[in-house]
């Protein structure tokens, strides 16, 4: 089969997510890189002002790697986010763990033993270097790697303030290893927040997929349960109604045709679209319903009253349910009723509604005390009925006093 080629640019890469096909999950990472990826260039920037006077501690060469370093790791991560490949987010994230440690580590090769010149509580310094291992441990956490973002946050936030007291004081005192605890815990809350974030969307989209699995699960359950019913309906009403009309001797032509319709219709009867599908008038149903009922016997009389002025169509799944339960509730009469026993089919049809109702005088019985599922009441007649929308039933019935089964369809 050949299919028309959609341009390269329009065709999204093998792991590109449009938005409305993203889990919770990926959409968090998504966001989550371009957020962190933009959080490390605002850090960057409001600390500006002090690359001079931090510049002033190391040789030439070490400020120029470390900018390139966090704006290259920052664009990796809006990269990430543009890109919507939040697959690609722990790798990217590892990338800028590991840019921030090699660019501290070298920072003692080039750290030439001097102590910045700042104003009294100027947090330019510390903002320069603190915030920017928090970012990366975030994305790991984001990013699905939290051993990482953990080992991450303790080493290159030690570190961080490490090269911190060094260029302020030109020494590690006490004041390092409590200034080292803060800031590690300080990170550790904000990496709490994004556990509790990864968690939450991990939550949804399991909750997402069970209500999926669920709902797949139950259309595959009404899909059985639909073909269980035509196959019931093609034992019962064919096959069953075929045999009992079955008598000794040389089948007629007429029996030998049944014969063959209902052995076809056995062939296809998981085959929804083998039936048939035409709408009928109300005049087309009378007639069919006065078919029917003369294919089961002569003991029963038709009665139809059709709304003269009507013209409405209507379906077939409407005109077979209704004509089947009827059918069911003429078998019925013939197996159950008794000798001697008269029966009346009185049809009423309008443009909106459709009333058959099949009454007799034979020996009657108990609805209530007929055993649960039995085929020819249960499925044969209100089984169907119920199945259609708009559809609906009744059965009056008392020892001794006959049986009243009432169809009645109304157009929904």
């Amino acid at each position: 089969m050949t299919r028309t080629a959609r341009p390269a640019a329009a065709v999204p890469g093998p792991h590109v997510l449009r938005p409305r096909d993203r889990t919770a999950i990926e959409t968090l990472q998504t966001v989550g890189a371009g957020a962190i990826g933009a959080g490390c260039l605002f850090y960057l920037f409001s600390a500006a002002g002090s690359f001079s006077a931090f510049g002033d501690l190391v040789d030439a060469w070490w400020l120029p790697l470390s900018i390139a370093s966090v704006v290259a790791s920052a664009l990796g991560l809006i990269a990430v986010a543009a890109s919507a490949r939040p697959d690609l987010l722990g790798r990217a994230a590892l990338a800028c763990a590991a840019a921030y440690l090699l660019v501290m580590g070298t920072w003692f090769l080039a750290w030439n033993d001097r102590a910045a010149v700042l104003e009294a509580g100027s947090p330019t310094t510390a903002v320069w270097i603190t915030m920017i291992p928090e970012l990366a441990s975030i994305a790991l956490m984001v990013g699905g790697r939290p051993v990482v973002a953990v080992v991450n946050l303790v080493a290159a936030g030690a570190l961080s303030e490490m090269v911190a007291a060094l260029a302020v004081n030109g020494m590690l005192d006490e004041k390092f290893i409590v200034q080292a605890f803060w800031s590690v815990a300080f990170g550790g809350v904000y990496l709490l927040f994004a556990a509790a974030a990864v968690a939450f969307a991990r939550r949804l989209d399991s909750a997402r997929a069970a209500t999926v699995a669920t709902a797949r699960h139950r259309e595959h359950e009404d899909l059985h349960d639909v073909d269980r019913r035509r196959l019931d309906a093609l034992v019962h009403d064919r096959i069953i109604a075929f045999l009992l009309a079955l008598s000794p001797g040389e089948p007629e032509p007429s029996v030998r045709a049944a014969a063959s319709g209902v052995i076809d219709e056995l062939d296809h009867w998981w085959d929804p679209s083998a039936g048939p599908s035409e709408s009928l008038d109300g005049r087309e149903i009378v007639q069919r319903l006065r078919t029917m009922v003369s294919s089961l016997g002569d003991a029963v009389v038709v009665r139809g009253d059709v709304d003269h002025a009507s013209t409405a169509r209507f379906d077939a799944d409407v005109t077979d349910a209704l004509l089947d339960a009827a059918a069911e509730a003429v078998r019925n009469f013939y197996r159950h009723a008794g000798v001697g026993a008269s029966c009346v089919v009185i049809a009423s049809v309008s443009d909106d509604a459709i009333t058959v109702t099949v009454a007799d005088d034979g020996v009657g019985f108990d609805p209530a005390a007929t055993r649960a599922g039995r085929l020819g009441l249960s499925f044969g007649v209100t089984g169907r009925m119920g199945a259609v929308a708009g559809g609906r039933s009744s059965i009056v019935s008392a020892p001794g006093e006959g049986a009243r089964i009432r169809l009645r369809w109304d157009r929904p």
